[in-house]
């Protein structure tokens, strides 16, 4: 088995976390509807929960060696900080860092990569947020579960902002790899997410 990081995989957590956007766009919109409100919520909370989750793993989903030991542990472990616990202990640079590319006449450069301060989904933010909507799939209280819906639904549009400002433009480093991926959500040519390798800068 190779233990070299397999970026394929990393390219399709991302391209599927689009496809996740779009079916949260569709029913935000208006364009799709399950017919009854506060399923509508449900659907759009357990989508943003699939996107969070993705964005936390896709790391290690392209370390096959990594990931197999802990996939069983992943499939029973619904707190989404001690997610955060073991991939870190095995990647501590798994979360992307977000950038601008910024149009420059320096001499073989078409644009440069500057770092993005704010805006952005943070670690905290992504814990923050995937607690919310696990305590509304856990709620049992009918009247609770009302108000918790209605509180998810007001973040929903903050969090498709800031989940878009983290990944349209980033980078990520895997464990025990010299490269950086450059990763794009919207090639231009294509429309597809487009990545590019490149070596680690010091």
């Amino acid at each position: 088995m190779s233990i070299e990081p397999n970026h394929a995989r990393y390219k399709k957590c991302m391209e599927e976390i689009k496809r996740r956007q779009r079916a949260i766009d569709d029913v935000l919109q208006g364009q799709r509807t399950t017919s009854f409100k506060y399923t509508n919520i449900e659907f759009v909370a357990l989508q943003f929960r699939k996107i969070f989750e993705l964005i936390v793993l896709a790391t290690l989903a392209s370390h096959e060696h990594l990931f197999e030991g802990l996939i069983r542990k992943f499939s029973k472990e619904w707190q989404v900080t001690k997610i955060v616990a073991i991939v870190r202990k095995k990647n501590p640079n798994f979360y992307p860092k977000p950038i601008d590319r910024v149009p420059t006449e320096k001499l073989g450069m078409k644009d440069e990569w500057v770092d993005v301060s704010d805006g952005f989904l943070t670690v905290g933010e992504l814990i923050d947020a995937h607690g919310r909507i696990g305590n509304l799939m856990h709620a049992n209280n009918p009247y609770k579960e009302e108000t918790l819906l209605n509180e998810i639904e007001k973040q929903f549009p903050i969090w498709r902002e800031k989940v878009i400002r983290l990944l349209n433009n980033h980078l990520i480093k895997f464990p025990d790899d010299k490269t950086v991926l450059y990763v794009g959500m919207q090639s231009v040519e294509t429309g597809g997410v487009h990545t590019a390798l490149f070596n680690r800068q010091a």
